[in-house]
């Protein structure tokens, strides 16, 4: 009995020590946090990275410290890590933007159930939606009251019926955001029944009309898009330009389906013919890996938006490893190095894509631009020879091979590419200038025409 007390005494110093340890650790953990913050806000990916993996080794059951390392290792490509943070973030933190996040990683990694079971749980309650709506259109209301003040009227007009409109577009657009994300993972891994029955429980089936037109149809034109192709393939056309903007987003698999489903299904001859001729020359020659298309479209982000070269050309080769005949990373990678003036490193990658790809139009100019500036004239006219015989309308293959047939002297030749560039494409302005210079310009403000002097 007498040793009872200081034994507890005992225990209880251990207990305050222990205490003190952990909030030392949470510090310490919160300190990582926000270097981790500082140095994502400076542009130091890595250095962020590093922070963010010191945070959630000290305080591992942290959600917070999970997501943000989810967020900094996907920025890198660093897919493996991020899915395992986002999971751990997703087991502590059960927020709707902790489950998107982990949906997107998965679908990005080409987990397609893990995708789904996830995005299901990123729906959010309708009250979360409905205080965005509110929130937007009271910005709104107080963005509209000065320009209409001291108008009563108006404001009852004007102002509060616009705000409220917009409040209730956000409010429909943000309930729908994560189940449209989910609808098209399900198209795009040719669950076609699980999709109608997807868009059916939201409302978004249509008796009548036609999904491909204009209307207050509570989804986005991507997602209308894939239900004409599934629900009405004879009123689906819109999917060509569908196509060609998800190609521009560096979506090969879906613009490839979609385009396919144009090539194959269209009635109009020249759908079908604008279809075939962007699935030969714009998009990969195969169905690319979800895995290879993710890493592309990162290592792209990196260079074109961060400017961060290094990061992006260890994310291409990632790319190039998932799938050696995706030839989409290859062209980056000649791009990024033109874009550092190395253009001999940079024919090699554009050689590279163009053996795996030789239809990969923009390869192939990049190719003529490259060997231009070596001043390897024929590799350059060869390269634009088939950028035009691919595209005989390209303006700017005209422009160039114009300015090149005038660097080696024969300006006869040279000056009517110039002039077919910029009638095909009148806001070529140097080429414009450059023939105002030569010939004066019309009584319509335009080039005279080569053919007439």
């Amino acid at each position: 009995m007498g040793c009872a007390r200081p034994r507890a005494r005992v225990l209880g110093a251990l207990g305050l020590l222990a205490l003190l340890a952990g909030c030392g650790t949470s510090r310490e953990a919160r300190a990582a946090l926000d270097a981790g913050r500082r140095a994502t806000a400076q542009g130091a990916l890595l250095e962020a990275l590093e922070h963010y993996r010191t945070a959630t080794r000290l305080a591992p059951d942290s959600g917070t410290a999970q997501l943000a390392l989810g967020e900094a290792a996907e920025t890198l490509g660093e897919f493996d890590e991020a899915l395992s943070a986002y999971q751990a973030a997703a087991r502590r933190t059960a927020s709707t933007t902790t489950w998107l996040r982990l949906g997107e990683m998965a679908d990005r990694m080409g987990q397609v159930d893990l995708a789904l079971q996830s995005l299901e749980q990123a729906y959010g309650p309708w009250r979360e939606h409905a205080t965005l709506g509110l929130k937007v259109g009271v910005v709104m209301l107080a963005a509209c009251v000065p320009k209409h003040w001291p108008s009563v009227s108006e404001l009852w007009t004007v102002c509060l019926p616009s705000s409220a409109r917009i409040g209730r577009a956000w409010f429909r657009t943000s309930r729908e955001m994560a189940p449209q994300y989910a609808f098209r993972v399900m198209v795009e891994a040719g669950r076609r029944e699980q999709a109608i029955a997807l868009a059916r429980s939201r409302g978004w089936l249509r008796e009548h009309g036609d999904y491909c037109a204009p209307s207050d149809f509570p989804v986005s034109g991507e997602t209308a898009g894939l239900l004409a192709m599934i629900l009405q393939p004879d009123r689906a056309d819109c999917l060509a330009l569908l196509g060609e903007r998800l190609a521009d987003d560096g979506l090969a698999r879906l613009g490839r389906l979609v385009l396919l489903d144009r090539s194959q299904r269209s009635g109009s001859p020249e759908i079908k013919a604008q279809a075939e001729w962007t699935l030969r020359y714009r998009l990969p020659d195969h169905e690319v890996p979800k895995l290879a298309e993710s890493l592309n479209v990162t290592g792209y982000r990196l260079q074109s938006r961060g400017n961060k070269s290094a990061e992006a050309l260890t994310v291409y080769t990632k790319a190039i490893a998932a799938d050696p005949a995706f030839s989409w990373p290859y062209n980056n990678m000649g791009r990024l190095y033109m874009s550092q003036k190395d253009d001999a490193q940079a024919l090699i990658w554009l050689t590279k894509a163009l053996e795996v790809n030789p239809n990969h139009l923009r390869a192939q100019f990049n190719l003529g631009v490259a060997s231009a500036r070596l001043g390897r004239h024929d590799e350059a006219f060869a390269a634009y020879t088939r950028v035009l015989t691919m595209n005989p309308t390209d303006a700017n293959a005209h422009a160039n091979v114009g300015w090149l047939l005038l660097k080696v002297g024969r300006q006869t030749e040279g000056l009517r590419e110039l002039q077919v560039a910029v009638n095909l494409e009148p806001s070529l302005d140097q080429e414009r200038r450059f023939l105002d210079a030569q010939f004066g310009r019309d009584a319509r403000q335009a080039p005279t025409p080569f053919s007439v002097r």
